[in-house]
């Protein structure tokens, strides 16, 4: 039985997410005797606070029973935090989950989603899985293109992902670029703004996307618990639209979607503010000592608004990632970037694991 063809066609075109190399994977590889700084991920480096562990602990009793679903308790929760109703919320299995959702829900097989060249992958993997068409736009100059992207919508046009700040570039969209933008789309397309690294972000310019729906109902928000609360391994993250999209979107979704651990460490997430703040601004005082410090490498840097940094080692035809993980380090590879040498993108880790980093890139580049 030739059980190939009996998958859809369309698969043949997939590429499976390749997600970070594991800790474990490279300790294995190179036998090596301390653990390695994997900044790969865009990861937090430190483990969730004592109320979070309280609350799974807690939560771990009750796992023997499905969780509630569609998580209202943390979704009137968030509705309170963020002055909106209930009834414009979701919570997802992470943002890929809610990504899945929106496609699945809105975009028919001759329909067409518009996204950033350089940009968060799951966009155009989810956009294949689900068999419509991904308009891929240029990046310029590191950020979106907002009229470039604003020429691309089309009649066929239903969702547009606008990642900001940019994953893996670090870059965000002003507001002013954001109210024209929002200005050229038509009623008919859903503006995704998926806000991961919001906590991150110190630009005085950036907007405010939940203001922005009070004057346009087509405007959806995606935020998660995975980066700055430790959470990435229980794989949480949540919508704010209009209610009609956020009960299209219940429709589709999967009844047990988010475990009940996830959900009790979201919950008690929300009362860690100062704790969490305090991180952030360590988190913020270390991405910049080592943009510094690629800089005066001669790597190009752009300016980040998140936790991680995108870095091109100019006139360096050498494979700086693997080099890197000889000495313990694992970064994420990110190609060739426009004419210049290799680019990878490069999370904040503890300080240690920032100046492994930092003096591991010195001895690969020859600069030690």
């Amino acid at each position: 039985m030739d059980l190939e063809r009996l998958a859809k066609p369309f698969l043949k075109n997939i590429t499976p997410y390749k997600p970070g190399k594991p800790i474990e994977q490279l300790q294995r590889e190179k036998g090596l005797t301390i653990a390695p700084a994997k900044l790969a991920s865009n990861e937090n480096p430190y483990p969730p606070h004592p109320k979070i562990r309280e609350a799974l602990v807690k939560a771990i009793d009750d796992v023997n029973r499905y969780p509630e679903s569609g998580s209202p308790e943390l979704v009137g929760k968030l509705a309170a935090r963020l002055g909106v109703s209930r009834s414009e919320i979701i919570v997802g299995n992470g943002t890929n989950e809610l990504i899945d959702l929106l496609i699945r829900a809105y975009v028919e097989s001759d329909e067409n989603c518009v996204f950033s060249s350089l940009s968060f992958a799951i966009y155009k993997i989810v956009s294949v899985q689900c068999g419509v068409k991904g308009i891929e736009v240029p990046i310029r100059e590191y950020r979106h293109d907002l009229d470039a992207m604003a020429r691309a919508v089309n009649a066929k046009t239903k969702i547009v992902f606008i990642c900001s700040p940019n994953n893996p570039t670090g870059t965000y969209s002003t507001a002013r670029e954001v109210d024209l933008f929002l200005s050229r789309v038509p009623d008919h397309v859903l503006v995704v703004f998926d806000q991961a690294y919001l906590e991150y972000v110190r630009a005085a310019d950036y907007p405010d996307t939940l203001a922005l729906r009070k004057e346009r109902e087509n405007i959806v928000s995606f935020r998660t618990f995975s980066k700055v609360y430790s959470l990435a391994g229980l794989r949480i993250g949540y919508a704010v639209a209009d209610a009609r999209v956020i009960d299209s979107l219940n429709k589709m979704r999967q009844p047990f979607n988010v475990n009940r651990l996830a959900q009790a460490a979201a919950m008690a997430a929300l009362d860690c503010g100062a704790e969490t703040d305090a991180y952030v601004e360590e988190t913020i005082r270390e991405r910049e000592r080592m943009r510094r410090a690629l800089l005066d490498m001669g790597c190009q840097c752009p300016e980040s608004q998140t936790n991680f940094l995108f870095v091109t080692t100019k006139d360096f035809s050498g494979d700086v990632c693997k080099g890197l993980e000889d000495l313990g380090v694992i970064v994420r590879p990110m190609g060739q970037f426009g004419d210049t040498g290799n680019s990878f993108r490069v999370n904040t880790g503890t300080p240690e694991e920032n100046n492994r980093f930092i003096d591991g890139l010195r001895k690969v580049l020859g600069r030690a």
